[in-house]
């Protein structure tokens, strides 16, 4: 009986360790945001997008519509890297570069962390 409490006990250690060691540095978590939105947003997937926007103002409704009719106009959007991630506080900057209808472009996103959680801002 005492084998198997050690046996448990040391899987609950091991696990613990990998948890804790396994976690995303801030820029990771970032660059995850900004690749998720823009698989939602080529899959048309509008909640997960909105998920990944900070909508202080909740003006949500109105972001989905531009959102849909961005991608009605422009078509799957490549992200081909992301660059130049710079944190400062609860904000951050990132350059990403993307094609969309052929032509690739590197756009500053700009991200706020809210709750926690890393989103992609409306304001500059």
């Amino acid at each position: 009986m005492s084998r198997r409490i050690l046996a448990f006990a040391l899987i609950a250690v091991f696990a613990a360790v990998l948890v804790g060691g396994c976690s995303d540095t801030e820029k990771e978590t970032i660059e995850y945001t900004i690749r998720d939105y823009y698989a939602a947003y080529n899959a048309q997937d509008w909640d997960v997008c909105l998920g990944h926007i900070d909508d202080t103002n909740n003006v949500g409704a109105a972001i989905m519509e531009l959102l849909k009719a961005s991608r009605a106009a422009t078509g799957e959007v490549t992200v081909n890297s992301i660059d130049s991630i710079n944190i400062t506080g609860s904000t951050a900057t990132a350059d990403v570069t993307a094609t969309l209808r052929g032509k690739t472009e590197t756009i500053e996103h700009h991200l706020v962390k809210r709750d926690g959680s890393w989103r992609i801002s409306l304001e500059q």
